[in-house]
This record gives structure tokens, sequence and C-alpha cells, in this order.
């Protein structure tokens, strides 16, 4: 395996890897409206621009994102360079925590999101120069019992990509330009282009800042405050026997541990820095230029020393080696080094294993302070990820209508972990664990576009197929109990078949996980278009696409698309805008997994339901249908997905004030679910088409110039942006009206981001509030009779009994209203912009506080529900919200699947402020720099304030099924102080 970041660079070149869809002659020309938003290098010839400007270029216009506020912010990763950004585009950050996974999601979920492993068929597509960034497959949590993290460094690929390196961002929505891209795209599209080269005297730039994340607020508490919120229940409902159990570490009050001064804080939380250094070069000729972009980031939050340290490298190559040839290149080389969370709860997940959890960590920051003395020096933890991505284009005019182009595009990215855990930290048992996993992704284009001239009328045809290769791979081992805590590496025979510790006790083998997947998709494509002197512009695009994931009788799927769009203001002469687009596509759905192609299979998990991971009852390797999975049958074919879209493009006042409206409409069809069969089959059911998820909504933009800008007066200009969604169900396999997966809910006619909930009113206070039936007989919960002190849940069909028929749909994790609110005021060389983002219409289920009042159950199974970790000892639960249950109730009252934890989590939140000042409008330093066309000093602060009614941390703190967990490590509020000088 390659796992040399530099070496890849090499054999990339080795393979003369080129740029697809960078700025070529044939770039612009292939499919215009697709690369109108690209800067044309210089390159491009006078015939060429002419061809340019009279070739049907129908596009809904896209959402362009205005990169100069965004760039003076210490940002990440692409989701936050998008957030409230652009409208249709709402970005869920379960975590503060750099190089943490982030989801974009445009226009709305396409599908179920009840698990961490469902975001990734969900999330928008991000495009860098044309190259689909491929993203990590979640087969890995096929070996994994719990989903908190995925295996390996767990690090999002799109936290390696530098701001700074960035010339554009656009969303892509509209049906066309999406029906052009092909499946990889059918979730939406963040199209980003980087600075590339340019002719001309050569430019030079260089930009750094330097800044500080702020501590949050918390207020700490102790034994005795814990002590004091478990007496309400213990006082009112606990037994001899109850007290008996009372926890150790709190029935001694003398134990300063626990009862003495609470100021964990100050060695958890602490002021942290980040920084950035990058500088780029580009210039050239008319015949041939070039561009280089070099930097180095950290990232930082103030939570458990959690950073991101990254590198980045960029190379563009342009030449016009003949009139007729155009050649352009593209590479991009990253590599992050992540430093993670210390949590508790992550690292038992990691190692499929619960110690005793009957005492925690201290809130002594002394004691603490010693257990992270010995996490620090005697933990390994390191995390490095490795991204290489380019393309080489090659374009030849073989007639001066007729271009043809060939594209070879690689994404290649890696992710390596190294763990170590001391025994010291595992009742004795030390742990440790390797992973090595990789995406690979290269694309094979060709395209051959045809344009003629009528009078007024211009006709365009594009032909073309793509064929790619994903290849998703991991290597995952882990072992237990090595025969000392000095040695953290893992070292295996060369016996594959006698894998083992190597010391002399020896004997204790080595866990190995290996597993990889295929996916290959072949497209064949044809677009026509037409336009008449720009004022009636008619596309229509049609497409075959055959994937690897699919069975092969339904291999290949047909979809057309067509467009029509009418320049209103042109044809009635108006000096405004005024023009209507409508659109339709079918788009198909790609899946990342071959399960679904091979129809009956064998698996290798026979035993316990709790650890996938073991083989058997027994221990004995085998294999056996793949009933924990579920039945794969056949009959197996295509998802896909119909988009309708109207648009409407307008200015006032001398466009002044700009709007785009968007009705859309998006029914993503024939998605592939598990259904129920009978029991005695074995099987926990059977996968079928026919899932079908409609989104709803619109989209809208509002630009507008208050007051216009002038040299020495005050200038303000505003945008708002903004979309109501909705989504419904409109139908289930085999014609069903509701479907259970785990705790949620599906039913046709409803959001499939509901929560599935009983509706909670209140308490039973004595025994003659609860409800009998005509045989006297109490309301029972599941054959466990209500008692005194048991919440009070709605009998919604009055049978005397409460189970799951009395749960109800209730709120959505994905808001209903959502985007952003920009401002730039600017005065002579000073400007200022505020950005608010807003979600509205949005709620969560505060599983944080459910665990904090059921520590009963939690604890006495000894449940990763009951791990309690040091940010826990702080007061971040509403105490006063909620009734004082019985909480050795075999009703479990506190359960987390009822309203009662049930939160809006609507926000309003100013997410950043910058102001900067141009230098170089001072007289002596423009003097005194011959060459600077720029000196932009400038201050941002971030996270100044949130309004919102929810009880946690941070609204958006949630993560992607919509759970609260109270893990995702705080937004603070954070300062910089940076300059930018262009020379």
């Amino acid at each position: 395996m390659i796992r040399n970041v530099y070496y890849y660079v090499f054999l990339l070149f080795y393979f003369v890897s080129l740029n697809e869809g960078y700025c070529s002659e044939w770039n612009v020309l292939k499919n215009s409206s697709m690369f109108m938003q690209q800067d044309t290098v210089e390159v491009l010839s006078a015939q060429t621009r002419a061809k340019i400007s009279t070739l049907n270029k129908l596009t809904l216009t896209g959402d362009s994102i205005n990169l100069k506020p965004v760039k003076n912010n210490p940002f990440i990763s692409v989701g936050s360079f998008v957030t409230g950004q652009a409208s249709g585009v709402y970005v869920q950050t379960p975590s503060a925590e750099p190089g943490s996974y982030q989801n974009i999601l445009v226009r709305g979920l396409s599908g179920v999101q009840f698990s961490n492993r469902d975001a990734v068929n969900n999330q928008a597509t991000v495009y860098v120069n044309g190259v689909p960034i491929g993203m990590e497959n979640s087969f890995a949590y096929d070996i994994q019992r719990y989903d908190y993290n995925r295996i390996g460094p767990a690090t999002d690929y799109l936290a390696s990509l530098d701001l700074s390196s960035i010339e554009s961002i656009e969303i892509i929505k509209d049906p066309i330009r999406l029906a052009e891209l092909g499946p990889l795209a059918v979730n939406g599209v963040v199209w980003i282009t980087t600075k590339g080269g340019k002719s001309g005297p050569r430019e030079i730039s260089v930009n750094g800042y330097f800044g500080m994340n702020t501590k949050p607020a918390v207020t700490p508490v102790n034994g005795q405050f814990e002590n004091l919120f478990r007496s309400n229940f213990y006082n009112k409902y606990a037994t001899a026997d109850d007290k008996l159990k009372y926890p150790g570490y709190l029935s001694d009050s003398t134990n300063m541990n626990f009862y003495g001064p609470s100021n964990w804080k100050d060695a958890y939380y602490a002021t942290a820095s980040l920084y950035t250094m990058d500088v780029s070069l580009r210039g050239g000729s008319d015949r041939a230029n070039f561009s280089f972009f070099g930097s180095h980031t950290k990232n930082a939050v103030s939570s458990d020393d959690a950073n991101l340290k990254r590198y980045n490298v960029v190379f563009n190559v342009n030449m016009l080696p003949f009139s007729w040839l155009t050649v352009s290149s593209y590479i991009n080389a990253r590599r992050m080094e992540r430093d993670r969370n210390s949590n508790l709860r992550d690292r038992y997940a990691e190692m499929a294993y619960l110690p005793d959890l009957s005492t925690p960590l201290s809130p002594n920051k002394n004691v603490y302070g010693m257990y992270r003395s010995l996490y620090d020096r005697d933990v390994v933890d390191d995390n490095v990820s490795n991204h290489v991505n380019g393309s080489l284009n090659l374009s030849m005019d073989i007639l001066s209508n007729l271009t043809l182009s060939s594209t070879f595009s690689l994404d290649y990215n890696e992710g390596i972990r190294d763990l170590f855990y001391p025994g010291k930290l595992m009742e004795t048992i030390n742990y440790m664990s390797t992973y090595y996993g990789y995406t690979q992704r290269f694309i094979f284009s060709n395209k051959l576009a045809y344009n003629y001239q009528l009078n007024k009328s211009n006709f365009s045809a594009v032909v073309g197929t793509d064929y790619s290769e994903d290849l998703f791979r991991y290597n995952f081992a882990r072992a237990y109990d090595g025969p000392n805590d000095y040695i953290k590496l893992n070292v295996v025979s060369g016996d594959r078949k006698k894998i083992e510790y190597l010391q002399p006790r020896g004997g204790l083998r080595v866990l190995r996980y290996v597993n990889k997947e295929l996916f290959n998709l072949h497209s064949i494509y044809g677009k026509l278009g037409y336009n008449y002197d720009d004022i009636l512009e008619l596309t229509s695009v049609l497409r075959w696409d055959g994937s690897s994931s699919v069975q092969r009788d339904s291999r290949w799927l047909f979809t057309p698309s067509v467009g029509a769009k009418w320049n209103v203001n042109k044809q009635l002469d108006w000096k405004d805008i005024f023009d209507v687009t409508a659109a339709y596509s079918r788009v198909g759905k790609p899946v990342y997994t071959s399960r679904h192609a091979v129809g009956p299979q064998y698996d290798s998990r026979m035993g316990w339901s709790e650890d996938p991971t073991v083989s058997s009852y027994f221990g004995f390797s085998g294999i056996s249908r793949a009933y924990s999975y579920g039945w794969t049958g056949y009959d197996l074919g295509w998802a896909y997905s119909d988009k309708f879209e109207l648009a409407l493009n307008n200015s006032f006042f001398n466009k002044r004030i700009s709007t785009l409206i968007s009705l859309y409409q998006r029914d993503d069809k024939d998605q592939i679910t598990l259904t129920p069969v009978a029991e005695e089959f074995g099987y926990t059911g059977q996968y079928r088409n026919g899932l079908s998820v409609r989104n709803r909504g619109i989209d809208a933009t509002i630009n507008a110039q208050i007051l216009p800008v002038h040299e020495n007066k005050v200038g303000w200009s505003t945008s708002l942006n903004f979309n109501w969604n909705k989504n419904e169900l409109l139908t289930l396999p085999d014609g069903l009206t509701e479907l259970v997966e785990g705790n949620r809910l599906l039913r046709v006619g409803e959001s499939i981001d509901k929560f599935w909930l009983f509706e909670n009113t209140g308490i039973y206070e004595n025994i003659s509030e609860i409800p009998t039936n005509t045989n006297g007989v109490r309301l029972n919960n599941n054959g466990v009779p209500f008692e005194v002190g048991d919440a009070r849940w709605k009998d919604q069909n009055n049978d005397n009994i409460i189970n799951d028929d009395d749960k109800v749909l209730k709120g959505r994790y994905t808001p209903q209203f959502y985007g952003g609110f920009n401002h730039t005021l600017t005065y002579k060389g000073f400007d200022l912009n505020l950005a608010f983002t807003y979600a509205l219409g949005i709620d969560a289920l505060n599983q944080r506080a459910s665990y904090r009042y059921d520590f009963v159950n939690n604890e006495d199974k000894n449940a990763i529900g009951a791990i309690r970790e040091i940010f826990q000892w702080q007061q971040d639960v509403d105490l006063e919200k909620y009734p004082i249950y019985n909480v050795w109730s075999g009703t479990n009252p506190y359960r987390v699947d009822q309203d009662l934890f049930l939160e809006n989590a609507s926000y309003l939140k100013l997410r950043s402020a910058s102001m900067g000042y141009d230098l170089s409008r001072i007289t002596s330093i423009k003097n005194s720099i011959k060459t600077l066309r720029r000196a932009y000093l400038y201050v941002t602060a971030n996270n100044l304030f949130t309004v919102t009614k929810f009880t946690g941390n941070d609204p958006e703190l949630v993560n992607f099924n919509g759970i609260y967990d109270g893990y995702g490590l705080p937004f603070t509020k954070t300062f910089t102080l940076g300059l930018k000088l262009d020379l």
C-alpha cells in the first residue's frame, strides 16, 4: 500500500493526471452551463470566446457564494464555508471539534437518516475543479457495536481543502446541470474552483492570521450537587434495599475527590491558539501559464486540547502548444494530523468493552490532572489523513465548430490511525488497534461538442462518455492484553494463518478485519441545445448510466431531462432583468454497496447480536445465510430522483435589488429499504425497492444595494437567503403504509425526519389517577402496571395498554425554514461584514437530559449511557423542567422516546463579524512597496451570540438523527487578526 502522500503525488504526475473542468478552451466549450461561473484563463483564443458567447447556456442560476467576507474567517471545512451563504443549503455540525464530520444537505433529506451511517446517502457532492471528491464508505460500521464514530481517524475529507486556495464556490441545485453531472451529483453539488493560471505579470499573494479560541462559560458541580439531585428521588421513592445500593463515591461526604472543589474545567478547557500561513504565485503568457499555492494551518478548540494541523499544496498548468490544442493540468495534495478528544465513551466504543462504570472521573482538578498526565504520557492516538486529487484535460479543435476533449481525473483519500490505551486506564488490560483505509476514484471522460450558428439561432450538441471506478478498502486490527504498557505496537508473525503477539507468554491472537467495496459507473449521454437571440433557450439531456452495484437485469438506467428559459427583459427591451426558467430531470441514485447486486448471499456473522465481530456462539468461524443483515433477493433495480423547478430571476431599480426565487419538487423514488418478513424465515427483513420521498420547497435569494458604494462615502449592501422545505414519505415497498426501523417509524404521508414518541401529560401523584378498564385492571406498560410516581403517557387507542401503538410522530430534526442574512458596510478603505444564520421549525430530542435522570437504569445495567465524562460535572440540564418520577419503576419513566425531552431547537446566530482596512491606500506604504497591489489588515470574531429556546449547550450541536447527547465540543467565541498581501 502507498502510505506516503508525496510518493503518491509523484505517481500521479507519472500517469500525467490532468485537470477536468479547469480553465481551457474546451473546458468552457464542452458544457458551458456547467462552467460559466469559472474564470477563463487568458490562454483562450478569440475564436473560442466567440463560440462561448453563442453556445447554448441554459441554466437556472446557481448560488455563487460571496467569498470575500467568508475568507476572513478561520473556517476549516467546506460545510463551514457555505453555512448561511446560499439558499437551500443546510449544514449539520454535531461538534465544533476540528476535522469532525459535517453533513451538507441541499434541499432536504432524500432518504432516511436514523444513524451516522445513513448520512453519506443524503450528503451533497463536492467537486473541486470538476473532480468529485470521494467520501468514506459506511461499510466499516458493520464491524462496530456502536456507531458514535467510524473506526479509523474519523476525519472529514472536506476539512482538507484550504479556503485561501479557492477562487469561487457555487451551489448547483437546478435539474439540468445536475443531469449533466450525473448520478454522483444526485443530492446537489458544491462546485469549487481553485485559483488557476493567469497570463500577464506574475502575482504573489501572502495571507496569514493568528487567533484565539476562548473558553466557554460553564457551571461546574461536585458530589454534593449530585447527592442533592439524587436525594429528590431517594427520599420519595427508594426502598431500604435501594438505599443500600447508593453509589459508593457519593456515600462518603468526606471524600474530597468528589465533595471537594469542582475545578476540573481549568484542566479541560483552555484558550487555544489557531493560525494559518499561505502563499500563492501565478503568472505566465497566453501560451502557457501556471499557479502554485501552499499553506499550513492549525485549527483548535478550547476543549480537551483538540486540534487539527493541515498542509496543502495546489499546482495548476495551462498550455496552448498549438492553436488547435489546449492542455490543462491540476493537482492538489493535502495532509491532516488530528488530535482527537479523549472521551471515555469513544474509547469504550472503540474497544467494544465496558469496564466497571460505578465510579466516575473526579471533578477535582488535581485528581483529574493525574489522570490526564497518565493519558497524555502513555496513550497513543495518532490520526493522519492524506489526500491527492487532480486531473489532466486535452482539448482539440477538430474543425472550427467541432471540439474533442479527453480527461483523466483522480481522487485518492487515505486515513491512518494508531491507537494504544495502557492497562492503567482499563482494569489492567491494555488495548491497541491499527487502521489503514482509503477511498480511490478515477474517471475517464471523452466528449465531442458541435456548435452551429444560423443568423440569430444557435444549435449545439454534445455527446460523451464517462467511466469511473471507486475502490473503498480498509484494514483494521485490534488486540487486548499485550505483554506490558511499554510495547505499544502490534507485532505480528509473517504467517497469515498464525497471527499473534510475539511475546514471552505468547498465544494471544490479534483480531483482524479486512473489507473492500467496488463501485463502477459507466455513463453515455447527449445534450442538445437551441438558443434564439438569447431570448429563448431550450436544452435537453439524455443519459444512460450503468452501475456495478445494481443487479445485472436492471444495470442500465435511462434518464431524460429538458429545460427552457425565456428572457423576458430582452424580448421587451427592459433595463432590469426578468427571466423565467423551467426544467425537469431524472437522475439515478447510486448505491455504494455490492450486496444488493449479488442477490442471495452468505455471511460470517453467526453469533451474538450485541457484538457483530463475534463469529459464532462456539467461537468457530463459518458462514451461514445473512440472517442478521437481511434477505437480499432479486428484482432490485436503480433508485432515481425526479427533479422539477420553476425559477424567476429579477432585478429592480436599475439592478440595485435582485431576486432569485425557485419553486422546486424533488421525488427520490424506488429506494431500497429493509422490509419485515415472517419470523419463521429467520431474517431480520428483506431488502426491496419502493421507498419514495418527496421534498417540496421554495429557495429565495435577495441582494440589495441599500447605499451604493462610492469612493469616499458609506456603502451598504445586504443579502438575505432562505429556504422553506417540506419532506413527505410517498410510498413504502409492497404497499406498506408504516415501517418501523429501530426506535423510528416511517409512515406514508408524514415527514421522514419526525420523532416517534409517547405524549407525556404529567405524573401520577396518587393511585386513583391511574386509569383502569371495565374489569378494574390498571393501565399497564407492556404488562407492568403503572404506579404512583410514573409518567403519565397518553393512551392513544384507549386499550388500557401503553405500547408502541400509542406513540405519535412529532417534531422534525431538519428545519422548515433556514438560511442566512449578511451585511457589508464600506467606508473609504474600511469594510465591515456581519453574517447571521438561522434555522426555524427544527426540534431535537434531549438524550443528555434523559440519561441524566435515568441514572438508576443506566448504572444497574452498566450501560454505555452510564458513562460520566469529565465535562458532565456541570449544570447543563434544566432541572426545573422535568418532574420527579420513580426512577426504579419498571415502566422506565425517563425513557428518551417521549415528548418530555423534545425541544424546540430553532435559533438565530451571529456567526461571524469581520472588519478590515486596505493599508495600500496609505500613500507612504504604497510608495515604499512599488509592486504592492493590496495590503489588507483584518480582524474577525466568530460565534458572538445565539438566540434560542434550546436548553442544551448549542442547538447546532445535534447529531445527524436529531439526538442531542451533549458530546459535541462547544462553539466558543473566536478572535483572529490577519494580513493579506497582494504583490
